[in-house]
């Protein structure tokens, strides 16, 4: 179960917040390779965090947290999230984004796969959030008690920063990177779309879809952060291709140029 208060109190005793990181970075399949490059102050698994949820123990997700300068800026990486499939309750989806602004953080990248479903977006494309979808049924703003410093009803139009995101195109393009820009739509998993749903998500507008990323969004926004966001589309949607497996070995293929377009937009 999530404790705020608990797990802040402890990551402050190890060091964490201080400096007062400028960025938190939420790594996604494929993007963990960045971690190599931090000049580490501290770091700890998320099992080791009293108050945090225990990591589920998913194939390719380290689930530790990091805190150091890369680029010239001080940032917090969360390598590895909780997802709903997982069995984490909504209030559990938060603690990434609710921990990063405890600790200080007041702008958000969010990472994540994706499979892609606008025409172009194949595999090794990546798509910058403008909007999205959420799908899932769940929210973690939902319940008796809010949570902490979270406004009960935050507008959600505007959620993705359009400075931020045009500030990741520009880092694609200094880097050789084509970003595009689209919405996201997220489902609760851990089955890939049929063929229907991807027709579906087609008609209400969509341009990927995956199984994480909006809870994060949601609770980020309520607490008054600046959202990026940022899908390496490993698939198309509703193809063969579609597995935990695929999407790995996607991930790890193209991780040195994600890599190289977070330090990019890092350095800003």
């Amino acid at each position: 179960m999530f404790d705020p208060q608990q797990s802040s109190r402890f990551l402050r005793g190890l060091g964490f917040g201080s400096p007062l990181p400028e960025w938190a970075v939420v790594l996604g399949t494929g993007f963990a390779a960045i971690e190599d490059e931090l000049q580490l102050r501290a770091r700890v698994a998320y099992s080791d965090v009293p108050g945090l949820p225990t990591p589920a123990g998913t194939a390719g997700h380290r689930c530790r947290l990091s805190q150091g300068t890369l680029a010239g800026t001080e940032v917090l990486l969360f390598c590895g999230r909780y997802h709903a499939y997982e069995g984490f309750a909504p209030r559990e989806l938060a603690a990434l984004p609710w921990t990063a602004h405890a600790l200080g953080a007041r702008k958000l990248l969010l990472t994540n796969a994706a499979g892609g479903l606008r025409g172009g977006l194949v595999a090794g494309s990546l798509l910058a959030l403008e909007d999205h979808l959420n799908l899932t049924g769940i929210n973690p703003l939902a319940g008796r008690e809010r949570l902490e410093g979270a406004v009960p009803f935050p507008a959600m139009a505007g959620a993705y920063d359009t400075e931020l995101r045009a500030r990741l195109l520009a880092a694609g393009k200094r880097c050789g990177e084509a970003i595009e820009s689209g919405v996201y739509a997220a489902l609760a998993g851990p089955s890939f779309e049929t063929a229907a749903e991807v027709r579906m998500l087609r008609a209400l507008g969509a341009d990927a879809v995956g199984m994480s990323t909006v809870p994060e969004a949601l609770t980020a926004r309520a607490l008054g952060m600046r959202i990026c966001a940022l899908s390496l589309i490993t698939n198309v949607a509703g193809g063969a291709a579609d597995s935990h497996e695929h999407t790995l070995r996607a991930g790890a293929d193209n991780a040195p140029r994600l890599a190289r377009l977070l330090r990019e937009f890092l350095a800003g």
